[in-house]
C-alpha cells in the first residue's frame, strides 16, 4: 500500500503503545527534539511562557540547566537565541551535581562552563531550539511532550529500535507511518537514517 507524501521531508510517525511502556521512550528525549518557540527572551521566559512549566517547577525542579553546553545559573537574564540547545535536568548526585546546579556555591569551580548572562530587550521572534530532557524531567514531563508529538532526528528513531528489547516491541500495538496503518515490525525495519520524524504516541 502506497503511503502518503512527507512534508518537507519529515515523516509522521504515530505509535500506539502500551502505558506501560511509554517511559521506554523517553531516552529519545535526552538526544534531542527540536521545538518551536520564541527565541531572543529569557530562559525563564521561554520555559514558562512558551514551554507552559510553572515558575515553582523551574525553581524548585530544574536544578540543572544548560545553553549550548554551559550551565545557566540566572534563568532571568539568560537569553535563549535561535538554534540554541537547552537542556533541563532535575538536581544530579554527588559532587558533579551539586556543582552543575544552579546557584551552587561550587559555581566558582565550573567558571569555564558557566553560561554568561546576556541582556533581554524586545527582539524576541519565532524561531526553533534543540529541547532536551533528563532523569526526573523527563519522567515528569516526557509523556505529554510525547502525546503532542516530538520532531526528532529519524536516526535517533534508528537508534532505539535497535536497542529495544523484545518486551518493549510487544508493547507497540500498531502504529502509522504517514497515515498509513503499520504493524510494528514494518515500521522497526523501516530506513529512517535520512529523515527528521514528527513522533507521536498513544497510550492504550
Amino acid at each position: 500500500m502506497p503511503q502518503k507524501p512527507s512534508h518537507n521531508g519529515i515523516k509522521t510517525v504515530h505509535l500506539f503503545v502500551e502505558k506501560n511502556r511509554v517511559p521506554a521512550f523517553y531516552p529519545l528525549l535526552s538526544r534531542g527534539i527540536i521545538v518551536k518557540t520564541r527565541v531572543g527572551c529569557s530562559v525563564k521566559t521561554l520555559i514558562c511562557n512558551y514551554l507552559g512549566l510553572s515558575a515553582d517547577y523551574l525553581e524548585k525542579r530544574l536544578q540543572t540547566i544548560f545553553l549550548d553546553g554551559k550551565a545557566v545559573d540566572d534563568t532571568e537574564t539568560t537569553v535563549v537565541q535561535e538554534g540554541a540547545t537547552l537542556a533541563l535536568s532535575a538536581a544530579m548526585p554527588g559532587l558533579a551535581g551539586a556543582t552543575l546546579r544552579r546557584g551552587s556555591a561550587y559555581a566558582a569551580m565550573r567558571n569555564q562552563i558557566t553560561h554568561q548572562n546576556g541582556t533581554c530587550g524586545e527582539s524576541t521572534k519565532d524561531g526553533t531550539i534543540c529541547l532536551k530532557l533528563f532523569n526526573l524531567v523527563a519522567a515528569d514531563i516526557g509523556q505529554s511532550f510525547l502525546e503532542k508529538g516530538v520532531l526528532i532526528s529519524g536516526r535517533y528513531l534508528r537508534d532505539f529500535f535497535r536497542s529495544a528489547s523484545d518486551k518493549i516491541i510487544s508493547g507497540i500495538r500498531s502504529g502509522e507511518v504517514d497515515g498509513v496503518r503499520m504493524n510494528t515490525n514494518q515500521i522497526a525495519n523501516m530506513d529512517w537514517e535520512q529523515t527528521q520524524v514528527d513522533l507521536k504516541l498513544e497510550a492504550v
